[in-house]
């Protein structure tokens, strides 16, 4: 299943990269994320991994992240996995001068494969949380520029 969302975010690309990509931001943006437990690697810089914890009514879920590529201010690929996803998650950063346009571009295997014959069913749902996400980024970014 693979699904793209975007927004532009009123900031500079420099600043909006790097807020997007630090871990101490996740739990200002990302619904449902709790904490963020580096593993190996510091600073999520390639190759470096960590887990995320996320909690809601369901109870808590430990998702892997791997750090699979980033360039400064361009682009940054991660990997999230647990027993039942696998996803890749790549976040490009389009500089506008003023504004950031960014693009939230989504990979899902569900497993076991046959999960992903159900995938129709919920990629609407998930599509719609991502944008959820990127709308609470872009109030976040916005937000702390006037602070």
């Amino acid at each position: 299943m693979n699904f793209i969302s975007e927004i532009v975010i009123n900031g500079p690309v420099k600043d909006v990269y790097r807020y997007t990509i630090s871990h101490k931001n996740l739990s200002k943006w990302v619904n449902d994320f709790k904490s963020f437990q580096a593993v190996k690697g510091r600073n999520r810089g390639k190759g470096s991994t960590a887990i995320h914890i996320y909690e809601d009514s369901a109870g808590e879920l430990k998702v892997n992240e791997e750090v699979l590529d980033l360039v400064t201010n361009k682009s940054f690929k991660t990997r999230l996995y647990h027993k039942n996803m696998d996803t890749v998650l790549e976040f490009r950063f389009l500089d506008h001068g003023t504004s950031t346009k960014v693009i939230a571009d989504t990979r899902i295997k569900l497993k076991p494969p046959v999960f992903n014959l159900f995938s129709f069913f919920m990629k609407g749902g998930m599509k719609k949380q991502q944008q959820g996400d990127l709308r609470r980024l872009k109030n976040a970014i916005e937000g702390s520029q006037k602070s």
